[in-house]
């Protein structure tokens, strides 16, 4: 098999989604994902009602046949 034969996972950046509150120290702007993944959001809530993304989880697709 040559490399042109191979399938190469297409890379795409997702922004987060926007938070409430001001950037936060550690907060998540964007994250790069293949385009067999999917990005799952880790959020903060603060006391003040404000949120903000600090986290996330790459998982696999689950892709039926």
């Amino acid at each position: 098999m040559n490399k042109k034969d191979e399938k190469t996972p297409q890379k795409q950046v997702i922004l987060a989604p926007q938070s409430h509150a001001s950037i936060a120290s550690g907060s998540v702007l964007s994250v790069e994902i293949d385009s067999d993944e999917d990005v799952e959001w880790q959020w903060m809530h603060f006391p003040n009602g404000q949120s903000a993304v600090m986290g996330y989880k790459i998982a696999k697709k689950n892709i039926c046949k």
